[in-house]
């Protein structure tokens, strides 16, 4: 006990072996270890435990089967760490080496036609005007230009500001170069539980029968009244009595308002067997307890321990227990003593169920077996259901389709619905069914589905629970303004379909605009009489189009998803994309798709679908502008990503578990949550230390400004060198127009001045539009393009050559330093006024940008 497991194992024996695999799985329940295969799935199986998990209770012996990379957590680990190679070359990397290349391409060009004028013409014409050394000096001086000096010590500040910045947001940026990635992000893919919403359920409504309800109110002026009515009612709980206490139950934490229990109507009072059923499953077929934990804060430089009671558990269980707790004062404890548990099934991703065995007190002979689990997996293991007047009656194929229909009413408001099941056997009839299972066990019988010895139909139903999950307070405003930003936010859960639209639509990923006054499209898969799948796309339930399934194009499932799997290529190819990767990224597959208008409408879809797509559907279903993924599992939300990229987008995911690591290493900026577990920090970009969705918006913001300063950067650094230097030179050769300064000076000055300027353009602050203009897309906007040489070359360096001839012309000082004269007032005024014009209208040029950022100017200003 107390053990951690060192590699994955295989059971041999075990003596009340209870391992936890939080870790791993993120479930807070011990499995108890048997030896025999209980699934044909490695991580259901109770005879396997893994890496990582430890021992909680009991021992047992084990062969080793995996060891260190190659067990589960070792894979799952190794898929965010492998291909480092290719995953180093950010976009930044690969920015600044795309304007290194164009500098190193320029000076050569630079350098040939220096030394072409010189050996054709100069040495042979004019032999004693520029001699062999003079123009090895001009050739270095030319080299020295290009250079771009300041650009090294300009993204080191731009970076000291992004770290700075990302800290007062409270990021931990992992790599900064990485934040660059956040100019072009163009999808944001996101889970529900815990990032959208606070992960803490509160139970509102409970139902029974097909018509009848109990709510939590949050009145006040109720309380009192239904404070009288309850402890008479919980005390006819129908398994038995049990002991209310008048005053209130200490608080734990998590800790929820103690809002009033009220009746629809005082009628119902009587009608109290199904209810009381619910409350005892609930209290009952529950593993969440209290614990004391101990917390270390720290406050003005103080580290201050402080301990304090938690409900531990399930986010579900911790609901139900709170519901028993505080609205029913119940001793949950004494109940569960008297009530021994003999037996559970765990909640697992593939049952859906959990289910627990109890002897009763006062009927020792009576099992009481609690069913809790999806609504739509429970009624199938149902064959009928409790009334108000406590009568058991067949669940008809009519009363099913009223208790889904009111499920799916709930699930549409945003609840989650538990649905809840008992069966009571005598003990003698338990006890056989165990020894069964046992005998079926130690034969080595495989079970299609394992429920731990416990029967599979039969059960009654009884009821639902709904809980209500709200959103985080910042979570629909922050959602708004990334929308504004052009940015599309695609939420991928687990849970129901229509729970899932609910909850986009109250954050605000279904907007009214479009889904609302637009609609939601669907589409449903079948298949024709040639027993090929058939997709029948609709919008808003009315048949669109026919599709029958045709090419998919594959890849390597968690390689880069924008090359597809082909042979081996030859050493030359294989050289040149390694050297083309160093300045752009390799081409999507499907890149036009991205060129496309966006669908002005809303789709859901849910991950039972994605085995069943091709090509077409992909295209189809990703150029929605609002997504909704359901029902997924962790691979195909990897798969989802993957599928965006293909398309040219820039991803950028959020997760929080073991499970969305490989996500998050693959998407193009991985985001964790400091709640979350070390292997999804570890595979993350960056991590959200205050766990709040609208730090996000901080990130993007320094990433365009990062991406703006280093524009500014540039494009101060290419006609501050390279021009100053490069065109006098010329023209000393061609037209013979003495130099003003020498090579050696023209270097120092450059060096000087580059260096302190572009400093302070990479410390600007960020635009007022910003946040309201598209991604960038990285196809065609990049560091440096031809927009920017044009406006480098042909409006600030004509500007910065004028002024410079002014300077060391005109100004008495410069003149004696470097040997040179004033020009005639005559011709200088000209130039002055013609300067003077062209400064006038570039300022009217910024204000029209600045007051029209849409306007034609604007957009022709990079």
């Amino acid at each position: 006990m107390g053990d951690v497991l060192l590699a994955d194992y295989r059971f041999l024996t075990c003596e009340g072996l209870k391992i936890n695999s939080a870790e791993l799985t993120g479930g807070t329940k011990p499995i108890t270890v048997t030896v025999h295969c209980t699934n044909q799935t490695l991580m259901e199986s109770t005879n396997i435990e893994f890496y990582s998990s430890f021992v909680e209770q009991g021992m047992g012996e084990a062969i080793v089967i995996a060891t260190g990379d190659n067990t589960i957590l070792g894979k799952m680990s190794g898929t965010t760490t492998k291909d480092n190679s290719s995953n180093e070359i950010t976009n930044l990397h690969r920015e600044v080496n795309r304007f290194v290349l164009f500098v190193i391409v320029a000076d050569i060009i630079s350098i040939i036609i220096l030394w072409i004028t010189w050996l054709g013409w100069l040495n042979y014409s004019h032999p004693t005007f520029i001699t062999l050394t003079g123009n090895i000096l001009n050739s270095i001086g030319v080299i020295v230009s290009f250079l771009p000096v300041g650009l090294p010590s300009a993204i080191t500040l731009a970076l000291v500001i992004v770290a700075k910045r990302l800290s007062q947001q409270r990021i931990l940026g992992k790599s900064l170069q990485i934040v660059e990635s956040f100019n072009s992000v163009s999808v944001i893919t996101t889970d529900k539980t815990g990032t959208l919403t606070e992960n803490k359920l509160v139970v509102n409504e409970i139902f029974w029968d097909t018509d009848s309800e109990y709510k939590i109110i949050e009145n006040e002026e109720n309380k009192s009244a239904a404070n009288m009515t309850i402890p008479h009612t919980i005390r006819r709980l129908s398994v038995g009595p049990f002991r209310v206490p008048q005053h209130s139950t200490a608080k734990v934490y998590p800790s929820v308002e103690t809002p009033s229990f009220a009746l629809n109507n005082q009628e119902n009072r009587s009608r109290v067997d199904v209810f009381d059923d619910l409350i005892l499953g609930a209290a009952l077929c529950n593993n969440a307890k209290t614990s004391l934990v101990k917390d270390v804060q720290r406050k003005h430089g103080i580290r201050k321990r402080n301990s304090e009671i938690q409900v531990i558990g399930d986010p579900v269980d911790i609901a139900l227990y709170n519901l028993c707790v505080y609205e029913f004062r119940l001793e949950i404890d004494e109940i569960r003593c008297l009530n021994p548990r003999l037996r559970s099934l765990p909640f697992n991703s593939k049952n859906k169920f959990m289910i627990t065995a109890n002897r009763l007190e006062w009927e020792k002979s009576t099992i009481l077996m609690t069913m809790k689990g999806a609504p739509e997996v429970i009624i199938q293991y149902c064959s009928s259901y409790k009334n108000n007047d406590g009568q058991i009656l067949p669940l008809t194929i009519e009363v099913k389709q009223k208790l889904l229909h009111r499920q799916e009413m709930l699930s549409k408001n945003g609840y989650r619905v538990i649905a809840m099941s008992q069966q009571k056997l005598t003990k003698m009839r338990y006890d056989q069914l165990m020894q069964r299972y046992e005998e079926k066990q130690r034969s080595g019988i495989i079970f299609n589905q394992d429920f731990n010895g416990f029967p599979t139909e039969n059960y009654c139903f009884l009821g639902f629970f709904s809980l209500f999950d709200s959103p985080r307070f910042d979570v629909p405003d922050s959602i708004l303004k990334i929308r504004q930003a052009h940015i599309r936010i695609a939420m991928i859960t687990g849970d129901h379909p229509t729970t899932a639209t609910a909850v986009a639509r109250q954050v605000n990923i279904f907007s009214e605009e479009i889904s609302k006054r637009n609609g939601i499209d669907t589409f449903q898969i079948d298949e024709n009489d040639n027993n090929h799948s058939v997709f029948r796309l609709c919008r808003n339930e009315i048949l669109l189009q026919e599709h029958t399934r045709g090419i998919i194009t594959p890849f390597h499932f968690g390689s880069k998803a924008t090359t597809t799997i082909e042979k081996q290529p030859s050493w030359y190819k294989r050289w040149y994309s390694l050297c083309r990767a160093q300045f752009s990224e390799p081409k999507p597959i499907f890149y036009k798709e991205k060129e496309k208008e966006k669908i002005p409408y809303a789709l859901v879809m849910t991950g039972s679908q994605i085995g069943y797509m091709d090509d077409f559907m992909w295209n189809w279903v990703l150029s929605h502008q609002e997504l909704v993924f359901a029902r997924t599992s962790p691979e195909q939300k990897l798969q989802i990503i993957m599928e965006f990229q293909r398309r040219g987008e820039t991803v950028a995911a959020i997760g929080d578990g073991t499970n969305d690591a490989p996500s998050l290493k693959y998407a193009d900026v991985g985001i964790a949550m400091q709640s979350g577990t070390n292997v999804s920090k570890e595979a993350s970009d960056m991590i959200l230390l205050d766990n709040n969705f609208s730090s996000i918006i901080s990130a993007i913001e320094t990433g365009r400004l990062l991406a703006d300063n280093l524009k500014k950067v540039v494009i101060y650094l290419l006609p501050a060198g390279s021009w100053s230097e490069f065109w006098p030179i010329i023209f000393n050769m061609w037209f013979g127009i003495p130099l003003s300064l020498s090579a050696f000076l023209a270097t120092i000055l450059c060096v000087l001045n580059d260096l302190i300027i572009s400093l302070a353009l990479a410390s600007e602050k960020p635009e007022t539009e910003i946040m309201s203009r598209p991604p960038s897309n990285r196809k065609n906007d990049h560091l440096l393009n031809m927009k920017l040489l044009v406006h480098a070359y042909l409006f600030i360096a004509i500007m910065a050559s004028i002024s410079i001839v002014l300077i060391f012309t005109q100004v008495t000082w410069f003149s004696e330093i470097f040997s040179t004269a004033p020009v005639p007032a005559k011709y200088v005024m000209p130039t002055i006024g013609f300067g003077i014009s062209w400064l006038v209208i570039d300022e009217l040029r910024k204000l029209c940008v600045r007051k029209f950022p849409h306007s034609i100017i604007a957009k022709i200003a990079w």
